[in-house]
């Protein structure tokens, strides 16, 4: 063995959630495309750190960078991209997903690696990774046109919720 936890271990399971996190807040501080294209990539970034912060919130203490991103999130889903709210939030909600990334994410990484074997972080990886396979998504949008629309999570008004409830919602047979 390559002394690397498997794909499924937990661990590498948030630490690529992470590297993730990261691209599309730096594809967004680009700042090119359109208004509309702005708010499906901002999209994509929240539908990416609810997945995240299911899988990661039992190890994080409630009053951190994700809890703040929650906030801005509910805020962002229901700010048009043509509205000057919309790149206020989506900046607080750029800089709250890098401190956690930078900081928060790393630690209950930590965290995790130091209080769970093997092979617990393998079954709790896999837990997380059956629960987003079991889970409808919102895909990047140069994907959009290319994924089953029965298979997407639309945003809108409610969104983080609803996300929220499908992956903590057990697949079904």
């Amino acid at each position: 063995m390559n002394g690397h936890p498997p794909a499924t271990d937990l661990t590498t399971v948030l630490d690529g959630d992470h590297r993730e996190l990261d691209r599309l807040c730096t594809e967004l501080e680009l700042g090119q495309g359109s208004p509309e294209n702005r708010k499906d990539l901002a999209d994509h970034l929240v539908a990416e750190l609810v997945r995240h912060s299911v899988a990661e919130e039992p190890y994080l203490g409630e009053d951190g960078d994700l809890a703040e991103a929650d906030g801005l999130m509910r805020e962002l889903e229901g700010a048009g991209p043509q509205e000057t709210r919309f790149e206020r939030l989506l900046g607080g909600l750029i800089r709250a997903v890098r401190r956690h990334v930078r900081e928060e994410g790393p630690a209950a990484v930590a965290e995790i690696r130091r209080t769970c074997s093997p092979e617990r972080r393998a079954e709790l990886g896999e837990a997380v990774l059956d629960s987003r396979e079991a889970a409808p998504t919102l895909p990047h949008p140069d994907l959009a046109d290319r994924v089953p629309q029965a298979d997407q999570l639309w945003p809108g008004p409610g969104f983080v919720d609803r996300a929220r409830a499908a992956l903590r919602t057990p697949a079904s047979g």
